[in-house]
């Protein structure tokens, strides 16, 4: 029986078995040129490429990062908890490959020097691509809740670094629109979450203002979605749909944007006068406000 070499693609990671006398050949998942050297022995573990390989390795990454983000613009359309985890996938097995290509073109001895040129090329491939008002917005919320989030799951030694990098230098740049380290973990947490739609978003701001769950706010909206509004024509299939929104709305603010102005906002617009109305019994009025509110957070993060 002929002898054979296993170990893990660099590039793709799926398992090859190749012939121990081959000391080159092809992945034949993704077709990476790769040395026996390169086959790695467990999922994340480091690729180990020749000297003269480190240079091309890199440089291919950092030419496609770029991709990894404006290729996926509409993606943050799919922050949602009926497609998120689907998309996340998809997403990973898309742009894994170029973090572990990075990973391989990167010495231990310069990592810090050649993440910092890296991050810098990818912001600066980003922008060069801007060309309507809602792009970098667009681009920054595939970043955070995609991309980092990525970066950081596959737990390679250049994960944290260039996640923390690529986030310093985003928010050198545009201190008005910043973004903030996430990971899949924290993410994924908040669509597994049993709140109903309704009350979601009030869940958040309420827990940002340090009140807890059963304060008079929540108790007022819980009561209010489970007699008034559940009794409506549309009431139903309004909860349903803001049970699938609502987490994104509240991921995307927790993560690319000032959270405290933004739930202060929201408070302040929306949910006081919302709490008011209920106070007064005008339901009616409270189910108009509370629609527009998730109406207005849906086209700004989510569209």
């Amino acid at each position: 029986m002929e002898e054979m070499t296993t170990g893990l693609c660099p590039k793709c990671g799926h398992a090859l078995q190749v012939p121990v006398e081959l000391e080159q050949f092809s992945c034949m998942y993704c077709g990476e040129r790769l040395s026996r050297q390169q086959l790695l022995t467990e999922p994340g573990a480091e690729a180990q490429p020749l000297p003269e390989e480190c240079a091309a390795y890199y440089d291919r990454a950092v030419a496609r990062l770029g991709w990894c983000v404006r290729n996926f613009r509409e993606y943050q359309k799919k922050i949602l908890r009926d497609a998120f985890f689907e998309a996340f996938e998809t997403y990973e097995a898309s742009c894994a490959p170029v973090i572990r290509e990075l990973n391989s073109g990167v010495s231990p001895e310069r990592q810090t020097e050649l993440l910092d040129r890296a991050a810098e090329a990818m912001l600066d491939d980003l922008s060069a691509g801007w060309e309507k008002k809602n792009d970098m917005q667009d681009e920054k919320v595939v970043l955070a809740i995609f991309f980092v989030p990525m970066v950081r799951k596959l737990r390679l030694p250049v994960s944290e670094e260039f996640a923390a990098l690529l986030q310093k230098k985003w928010v050198e740049r545009y201190p008005k629109s910043p973004f903030y380290l996430g990971d899949y973990e924290s993410i994924s947490g908040g669509f597994r979450k049993k709140f109903l739609g309704l009350c979601f978003i009030t869940t958040a701001v309420c827990q940002e203002l340090g009140k807890p769950d059963d304060c008079a706010e929540l108790t007022a909206f819980r009561a209010f979605r489970d007699g008034y509004l559940a009794s409506q024509p549309d009431g139903e299939a309004l909860i349903r749909e803001y049970y699938n929104i609502a987490p994104g709305i509240v991921t995307c603010i927790n993560t690319c944007s000032d959270r405290h102005a933004t739930y202060a906002r929201i408070r302040e617009q929306y949910l006081a006068p919302c709490y008011e109305d209920l106070l007064a019994g005008r339901n009616a009025s409270c189910k108009s406000r509370y629609v527009q509110m998730v109406r207005d957070l849906e086209r700004e993060y989510l569209h």
